[in-house]
């Protein structure tokens, strides 16, 4: 069978490396598999139950070599959902418990900065887990602030604070959000009182 046109080589994907050693397959052969499977004519669903019921995936790694083969491919950019919009995450390290840091993002996320922002008044709420700051943009997007605790360190506890933003119409609007989501971090974990370097993740 012919090779079909990709827009992205497979082992230049970001995400080649990790499904590789998650799957024991690298994805030039995932993508050689799932074209001669007609998979560039099925749905994201229908590409990831057909990786879980006819090579015996784990959902979780699906839905990755899902998505990594509908950007090699073309059917997907960087950053776009399977619902068609698109979406950026980002994440700090800080070192204190879920309750203090979510009381000093709230205190730092004053009106005047979802203003500038252009923010609306969040939504707080609480699991035995998690703690929750959501919001939503006056462009139509929603934010997400999920706090969960980590291991402690030094005796010290430490918690990860990711947003996730969903619902933007473009890739120009993903890349706006994602230098605002990376300054504003930035800037929250500055204005902490903290003697341990802050960790930081971008996807």
């Amino acid at each position: 069978m012919q090779d079909l046109p990709v827009t992205i080589p497979p082992q230049e994907h970001a995400q080649a490396a990790a499904i590789e050693r998650a799957t024991g397959t690298p994805l030039a052969e995932w993508t050689a598999r799932l074209d001669a499977a007609g998979a560039r004519e099925l749905g994201h669903r229908e590409i990831a139950r057909l990786l879980v019921d006819r090579h015996g995936v784990e959902e979780w790694w699906a839905q990755g070599v899902t998505v990594a083969y509908e950007q090699v491919v073309g059917l997907r950019v960087v950053g776009q959902t399977c619902e068609g919009d698109f979406a950026v995450s980002a994440s700090r390290t800080v070192p204190r418990d879920r309750d203090a840091v979510l009381a000093a993002w709230s205190a730092f996320m004053t009106p005047e900065r979802r203003e500038d922002l252009r923010l609306e008044e969040p939504a707080i709420s609480e699991t035995a887990r998690w703690r929750y700051w959501r919001t939503s943009g006056l462009d139509g997007s929603r934010a997400s602030i999920n706090i969960c605790a980590k291991d402690e360190q030094g005796g010290r506890p430490r918690c990860t604070l990711a947003v996730a933003h969903k619902g933007m119409e473009d890739a120009d609007q993903r890349e706006a959000w994602k230098a605002t989501w990376k300054q504003t971090l930035t800037d929250f974990t500055d204005s902490l009182d903290t003697t341990t370097d802050t960790t930081q993740e971008q996807r």
